[in-house]
């Protein structure tokens, strides 16, 4: 114990200046990416209940349609809604890289359907607060358990409540598969705002992953005495960390794409077979973004305990919070969807794997749908920036949604 307070000593103030958060705006934003693509975009600015402020996205007319029409000129209110959301360190941008041949959310929308971008507090989108600053650490006080049971549903409902619809089409990609089960299990009065679920590379059980990132769960898969020093703060908000991490290095369009494709395969699960060097530079202008340190260590958590759990808070703020000494699980019983929710997965994933998947679809039973994608080292980041994702992705979300309209019109 003694040996331990002495490193910590030690560690805890190094840590705390390479967290030093130095937030810094992206070079383009989403909706520049989407107009530069040459479709409409509508920003909308919503504050959570319990006060944070998070951008949204909104895609309009697509090149074919758009007739030279304004920017502002969003998606007609009769077409069916599909909301797209991101994972952890990252945001809206995901969907709309520049350089990415077929992105799912522009093929959504040459579908004719009206495609939202959702962002969750903590990243570049949700950094206001109407009572805090970012700068406060109070301010960083969630995990992806807040993102799950307030964001989530609070951009669904400002959603229907704009586009005067009753339910929408869900894409959730990583972490935006683990507050869609969430909010599921949590709130199941939700399950009715769902027409169909389509979860890529999901994030609920993480008992198989392959990252070098399971290592810290041995030290910090638990609560420890360090939580309260560390987890009130943001990660990749430090430039310290970003120079050492080589992340600004990657920004520019002179840099070596050998290695920056290096960096992404070790932070983003693993290497990819399918991913064009070519995006990096504007890949790196937008990831990672920040998120807090407490939802990583909630994902850790995860592993290390092999259930689907909510925080884990100590025993004593266990008690406070939950009435009980360990943290509840997230009850999936509750979860009953219209459609069943479709898994898409592959082997290669070192944050998703094959039989985590597996084993998640097997709990859900006829609740759920498998895609496994055969393909040698489809790795998590090809999902979303894979150069093959029209075929293995777009186009069966496609005929799923399509089939779920075709379904409610007859």
């Amino acid at each position: 114990m003694k040996a331990l307070f002495i490193i910590s000593l030690l560690i805890i103030p190094l840590l705390l200046i390479v967290f030093r958060p130095e937030h810094k705006p992206n070079t383009l934003i989403t909706l520049e990416r989407v107009e530069r693509a040459g479709y409409a975009c509508e920003t909308y600015e919503i504050f959570t209940k319990d006060g944070y402020g998070l951008s949204i996205f909104r895609i309009g007319n697509s090149k074919a349609n758009r007739s030279g029409r304004s920017s502002s000129t969003t998606a007609p209110q009769s077409k069916p809604v599909v909301l797209l959301m991101h994972g952890i360190t990252s945001s809206s941008d995901v969907w709309v890289i520049e350089g990415l041949a077929n992105p799912l959310a522009y093929d959504l929308v040459d579908q004719g359907y009206d495609v939202w971008l959702g962002n969750s507090r903590g990243n570049a989108y949700g950094l206001r607060h109407l009572n805090m600053s970012s700068e406060d650490r109070q301010f960083w006080r969630f995990t992806f358990h807040e993102i799950g049971t307030i964001d989530l549903p609070d951009i669904i409902d400002f959603i229907l409540k704009q586009t005067h619809e009753t339910s929408l089409h869900y894409v959730g990609y990583s972490q935006g598969t683990s507050i869609g089960f969430v909010l599921l299990s949590t709130q199941p009065q939700y399950n009715m705002k769902f027409k169909t679920i389509n979860m890529l590379a999901p994030v609920v059980y993480i008992n198989h992953i392959r990252t070098v990132l399971k290592h810290l769960a041995g030290f910090v898969g638990t609560y420890t005495p360090l939580y309260p020093f560390l987890s009130d703060r943001p990660m990749f908000g430090s430039k310290i960390l970003r120079y050492l991490l080589g992340i600004e290095a990657c920004r520019s369009v002179h840099a070596n794409p050998t290695f920056c494709a290096f960096i992404v395969h070790r932070l983003f699960g693993g290497y990819s077979g399918y991913m064009d060097k070519s995006i990096l530079p504007d890949l790196f202008n937008s990831q990672p973004t920040t998120c807090s340190l407490h939802q990583a260590l909630h994902f850790l958590q995860l592993y290390h305990s092999k259930q689907f759990l909510q925080y884990d808070l100590g025993p004593e703020g266990n008690q406070r919070r939950y009435n009980q000494s360990t943290p509840p699980l997230y009850n999936l019983s509750n979860i009953n969807p219209r459609y069943p929710i479709h898994l898409f997965y592959s082997d290669y994933d070192e944050y998703s794997s094959k039989k985590d998947a597996e084993a998640l679809a097997e709990i859900l039973g006829n609740r759920s749908a498998t895609h496994f994608i055969d393909l040698e080292h489809f790795a998590h980041v090809d999902f979303v920036w894979g150069s093959n994702i029209k075929e293995v992705i777009n186009k069966p979300i496609l005929e799923i949604i399509n089939a779920a309209e075709k379904n409610s019109a007859a």
